[in-house]
């Protein structure tokens, strides 16, 4: 059965929501644009909507490739203002820029997307696709998530920094052991066939598909990528939907699944910061 994303974030910003009235302080969060990715603009779009929905100020800041130092600036700024709770710089940047360089300006404490060590928040991926495993035991009647995955062989693909390896860590956090496959690993499809719980994240199209997954798995997809279809960009996601969709007992897509859950997970830290703040 197919699990929206979509449908578990109303969900959860409902809930943000009713938080945001309860604070003695607006929360804020800036985003910084400072790239040609057209599809970070969409990106954007869709935080900015969901924000307004919850009630969180945004701070919309857009930088040209020659405005590298005036980026560094407003960073500072954005630092020492109190009325500012959370900010991120949208990936990828300009090629000339160099991301892991300007998120270390961030105060951690604003770090809501988690890329610094010292941030005290999780990275939003992996809150998203901890929410999605919420979802699958509430469905399988679980009251707690740790429950559902008792017992269950957990595998993810990939491990960059922004989703595989943050998923990882986050379930090992929980007490979780994790079968990770990359690239380098041998005989991945044993692997990955033997799973319960399968989690894909590495933008490599239909990696998950009937072939590597046994009947009644619990699969999630994450990574995405994009190709020219006809003349036309298209998105397309590391599952398999049309095979899985006969094969998982649930499964959540890629296009409309983890997404619309990261940008709630990111507002929910945005929110914490806020809540922090007043303390």
């Amino acid at each position: 059965m197919k699990v929206s994303g979509k449908v578990v974030a109303d969900a959860i910003a409902k809930k943000l929501k009713e938080k945001v009235k309860q604070l003695k302080v607006k929360p804020t969060f800036a985003i910084i644009l400072a790239g040609e990715d057209p599809a970070s603009r969409i990106y954007v779009d869709f935080k900015i909507k969901r924000a307004k929905q919850i009630g969180v100020k945004i701070i919309f800041l857009e930088f040209s490739e020659n405005q590298f130092n005036e980026c560094v600036r407003t960073i500072e700024r954005l630092n020492e203002d109190k009325s500012v709770h959370g900010m991120i710089i949208q990936y990828p940047i300009y090629k000339g820029w160099d991301f892991d360089n300007l998120v270390s300006k961030i105060d951690p404490k604003k770090d809501v997307d988690g890329f610094s060590e010292e941030s005290p928040y999780g990275k939003a991926t992996a809150l998203a696709t901890w929410e999605m495993l919420t979802a699958f035991a509430y469905l399988e009647g679980f009251s707690k998530t740790e429950e559902f995955l008792e017992n269950k062989k957990i595998v993810v693909l990939g491990r960059g920094k922004t989703a595989g390896g943050p998923i990882t860590q986050t379930l090992e956090n929980h007490g979780f052991e994790v079968f990770s496959i990359n690239r380098q690993t041998e005989n991945p499809n044993t692997i990955i066939k033997r799973g319960d719980v399968v989690i894909s994240a590495t933008g490599v199209k239909n990696i998950v598909n009937a072939s590597n997954v046994k009947k009644g798995a619990y699969v999630i997809g994450v990574g995405v990528g994009r190709e020219i279809v006809e003349g036309k960009k298209k998105i397309y996601g590391d599952i398999n939907e049309e095979e899985i969709s006969k094969i998982a007992k649930l499964y959540c897509p890629t296009i409309g699944g983890i997404g619309p859950l990261t940008i709630v997970s990111l507002l929910e830290n945005v929110i914490e910061s806020a809540k922090r703040s007043t303390k």
